[in-house]
């Protein structure tokens, strides 16, 4: 399954690192919880920078459950 969303970059109190959202739409269909682990590819591609996410560690909590 492929889902498209589009979020805004928001500064990372005290840091220089920025922070993207995961739509809950997204953590719904996707089971995603806090604390997983993704690993992050970034790339230019025709003009476009490319930010691919991978989960490489899941936690066992439901996010779903939770909500």
């Amino acid at each position: 399954a492929e889902m498209e969303s589009t979020v805004k970059s928001r500064l990372h109190h005290g840091s220089n690192s920025l922070d993207l959202t995961i739509p809950s739409d997204v953590v719904k269909q996707f089971k995603i919880n806090p604390g997983d682990v993704f690993k992050l590819v970034a790339k230019t591609e025709k003009n476009s920078v490319i930010l691919q996410y991978e989960r490489v560690y899941s936690t066992k909590t439901s996010a779903s459950s939770k909500m």
